[in-house]
């Protein structure tokens, strides 16, 4: 039971990466760099858009310090 468990949260976790690359390419303008679904490199505190998201409430993510 927790091989199939763990296999339906890893695919619920990739659909996820998928659909949230997805939403936040449809923003005007699109996010700089082009966020990819399947590719990490362009992801997390290294894109403005994914880092904003990701930034915990204490720190201001616009605050270059």
């Amino acid at each position: 039971l927790n091989k199939g468990a763990d296999g339906a949260r890893a695919d619920d976790t990739t659909r996820l990466k998928v659909t949230v690359a997805s939403w936040l390419m449809q923003q005007n303008p699109p996010p700089n760099p082009v966020i990819q679904g399947q590719n990490k490199i362009c992801r997390g505190f290294n894109n403005n858009a994914t880092g904003r998201l990701i930034c915990p409430v204490d720190y201001d993510w616009n605050d270059p310090m």
